[in-house]
């Protein structure tokens, strides 16, 4: 049988030598053609009974006679196979196999020699050649040699195809984990910083300072050249400027033309709770409320407390305009400053309207006293047998009068100085003087008191003390009203003592009485105003609850604190300090 003429060779294109392989990058699909074979033999009768046999297998069967023949058609045949014999004339077989396995490393190369030459096929094998036979051969074998060399590569491909795939899901993963860790680095760099902005917008609970810290920290942390705060007057409609940073706004000038209004830039976010983000733009906007300021890029969010929008926060020129991740932290920002906002908005509610209580009571109280002092007097000038005579009962009448009317004047006068506390508006006129004076006044004063009830009063001071910076008539009242209130709760016949001393920098001055102590529960409520530990409508001992608070201011505008030490069952002490140096008048201590 004559060989089969050997068919134009294809144009050889520069392809890479790994190139060669890439029909097999899928598995399914590089097994769907026919295993090619490429048989290189210079033996007419070897060609035919290979090309026959394989043939017949169903194999693609490629025919060549020499080797450089089979070097030039591997960049386009890429066969699977090769079935060369070694003995060739010019290019020997192994030549032939070098150069395919240098184009395609996984193609079986089987080496066809005769007995003599059995050592050059070891030495083949060593190599890199897959199999070899012998001539004369066995058919069988041959086909068995050639079929596992297919599977061979069948199975090579499979497992570079699968770590193909393993390498590209493992990029996949590895992709995966690096934007992970870049949200969460992302993410904790964020929460680390709205904590920080957190600690410091409650630094204050004053409205306008967290304004200045929440329009600064927003422009800074995204790039702004401004930011602004706009809330809602009660005085005008729609959201005007409340704070701002950035922007020229030294007169505070509301440009009422201009604030959001539904026709506005500003709306979606003020009226329907819409982010808005512009620019840049080539024509300028008007920034809404500040009068004659433009801007080229612009980013707002409504500030949403409770399900409300209570105002809107923009920031305004960035030169590249404002990104999804500038308006990602701004709506993590928004939600801590709107609950900020609205918290001090209740605080300064709050605080408006103890002033007017304040200023309510102090006016009330004002007025009371005055046709008080005149009926006071003339219950006084009633009770004078020089002028009136009068009887027993209305003697008695008489006086219940004048003690309740000097005991109406007393609490007056508390909810008086209360108020000027409140208002940071007490008088003080400090002076340098001594100590004891002062003492013996306020001791003296609670003569009657102490008589009354058979008390008697232990005095310890050391043998001198030093001058204070003092508002003689006030700490005077301080110390009137702690021997009063340990009278009240002091047993009759009982002790109480009063004491000074120098520690630590100050003078602390203390009043110990012999009552039944007061509990620990009940200890943080002395010093609040109208507290009263006894609640009931018989309790023992009346007052507004106003004289423990009232010496606690007078105490802190004098720079000193004010204490309480009790034992149920073992009484109380009340302790004061007055500092050496003392504090200005003008420097008042706020509780």
């Amino acid at each position: 049988m004559a060989p089969e003429p050997l068919a134009p060779a294809t144009p050889v294109t520069a392809e890479p030598a790994l190139e060669f392989t890439d029909r097999a990058a899928s598995a399914e699909e590089d097994w769907r053609i026919l295993p090619r074979i490429l048989v290189v033999d210079d033996e007419p009768t070897v060609v035919d009974v290979f090309n026959e046999f394989l043939a017949a297998q169903g194999y693609e069967v490629t025919i060549v006679s020499n080797g450089e023949d089979a070097i030039r058609i591997l960049p386009s045949l890429r066969p699977d196979i090769i079935l060369t014999d070694i003995n060739l004339p010019g290019v020997s077989g192994l030549d032939v196999m070098r150069h395919a396995r240098a184009a395609d490393p996984e193609v079986a190369v089987i080496v066809v020699t005769g007995y003599a030459s059995a050592a050059t096929a070891i030495d083949a094998l060593r190599q890199g050649a897959y199999d070899y036979v012998t001539k004369p051969f066995d058919l069988d074998e041959v086909h068995q040699i050639v079929e596992r060399g297919i599977a061979n590569r069948r199975l090579r491909a499979i497992n570079r195809q699968l770590v193909a795939e393993l390498r590209g899901k493992n990029e996949i993963l590895e992709r995966h984990e690096q934007e992970l860790r870049e949200r969460v680095e992302r993410a904790t760099r964020q929460m680390t910083t709205l904590y920080e902005m957190g600690k410091e917008i409650s630094l204050s609970l004053e409205l306008e300072p967290r304004l200045q810290v929440i329009t600064a920290r927003a422009a800074g942390h995204t790039g702004a050249a401004a930011a602004v705060v706009y809330l809602t007057p009660e005085e005008l409609e729609g959201f005007t400027p409340a704070g701002v940073h950035g922007f020229e706004w030294t007169v505070r000038e509301v440009d009422v033309a201009n604030v959001i209004r539904p026709d506005t830039t500003l709306a979606p976010a003020a009226f329907e709770q819409r982010i808005v983000r512009l620019g840049p733009v080539d024509e300028p906007i008007a920034v809404p409320g500040l009068r004659g300021v433009r801007c080229s890029s612009l980013l707002a969010l409504p500030l949403v407390a409770e399900g409300h929008t209570i105002g809107v926060i923009a920031v305004f020129d960035k030169p590249e305009g404002f990104t999804a991740d500038d308006e990602a932290f701004l709506t993590l920002f928004e939600s801590q400053a709107a609950i900020a906002i609205r918290n001090s908005q209740l605080f300064e509610h709050t605080k408006s309207l103890d002033r007017l209580k304040s200023e309510f009571v102090a006016v009330v109280s004002h007025e009371i006293r005055t046709p008080l002092t005149s009926v006071k007097g003339a219950v006084e000038l009633l009770s004078d047998s020089a002028y009136f005579q009068n009887s027993e009962q209305q003697a008695k009448l008489l006086a219940i009068a004048q003690a309740n009317s000097e005991r109406l004047l007393v609490l007056i006068n508390d909810i008086l100085d209360f108020s000027k506390l409140e208002s940071s508006s007490l008088s003080m006129t400090l002076e340098r003087q001594p100590l004891e004076p002062v003492l013996a006044d306020a001791v003296h004063g609670m003569g009657t008191l102490l008589d009354d009830r058979r008390i008697a009063l232990d005095i310890d001071l050391p043998p001198t003390l030093p001058d204070l910076h003092i508002d003689a008539g006030r700490v005077s009242q301080v110390l009137t009203n702690l021997l009063s209130n340990a009278i009240k709760f002091s047993p009759e016949g009982g002790t109480i003592r009063v004491a000074a001393e120098v520690r630590e920098g100050a003078v602390r001055v203390s009043v110990t009485d012999g009552g039944e102590g007061i509990a620990a529960h009940n200890l943080p409520k002395l010093f609040r105003k109208f507290s009263q530990i006894d609640t009931s409508s018989t309790r023992a001992t009346g007052g507004a609850g106003l004289g423990l608070v009232i010496c606690k201011g007078i105490v802190e505008q004098h720079g000193g604190r004010i204490g309480v030490d009790s034992v149920v069952g073992e009484g109380s002490t009340f302790h004061f300090t007055l500092p050496l140096e003392g504090r200005p008048a003008h420097e008042p201590a706020h509780a």
